[in-house]
């Protein structure tokens, strides 16, 4: 399942803009940034949250945040990437305490994520791969968990990485190298 923005209609407001020290983004709204992020934030979800529904959720309330202190985005600090996913990563932390549930997600949950493969078939395969590295990510500790799905489900680099959890970038490289080191003890030959 693919996060799609809603169509711009009769009902649809305009957000507001962003502000224009955002030289990257600069005369972009947050609707563009939903387009551009929103799945990256949704599959950063997914990497945590058992139901795809509780994603969804999520990844709204992210934006909704993000629209609400939008003001605040300084792009000297980081990339616009980076700042939304810091922010995903302070709903899921408030979903966390109020959720009081576990950190690991089934595999049974996981048929959503996102996959362009031509026929029902290959998807199944896909389906299978996936289950089985997310099996195997549910293994290691939250910390270890929280680099790869930063990694891999929202595709930061290591600099954005280290930005977003106030690390340095030789840190995440060194932590990225031994976590993927004890998933393949994990996953085998």
């Amino acid at each position: 399942m693919t996060l799609i923005p809603p169509a711009p209609g009769p009902t649809t407001t305009a957000l507001p803009a962003i502000p224009a020290s955002d030289t990257a983004d600069a005369g972009t709204t947050c609707r563009d940034w939903y387009q551009r992020h929103g799945v990256a934030v949704y599959n950063y979800f997914r990497f945590h949250v058992p139901l795809v529904e509780v994603a969804e959720d999520l990844t709204a309330e992210t934006f909704l945040k993000l629209v609400v202190s939008v003001d605040r985005f300084d792009s000297e600090k980081g990339s616009a990437r980076s700042w939304i996913l810091t922010i995903a990563r302070n709903v899921l932390t408030d979903w966390r305490r109020r959720a009081r549930l576990r950190q690991y997600v089934s595999l049974g949950t996981m048929h959503d994520l996102v996959c362009h493969a031509p026929s029902p078939e290959e998807r199944l395969l896909r389906e299978e791969a996936v289950g089985e590295v997310l099996d195997a990510v549910a293994t290691l500790p939250p910390a270890d968990r929280e680099l790869i799905s930063l990694r891999y489900g929202s595709e930061l680099d290591t600099a954005e990485i280290a930005r977003t959890l106030g690390i340095s970038e030789g840190n995440v490289r060194t932590r990225l190298w031994r976590v993927l080191g004890r998933l393949r003890g994990v996953l085998g030959p």
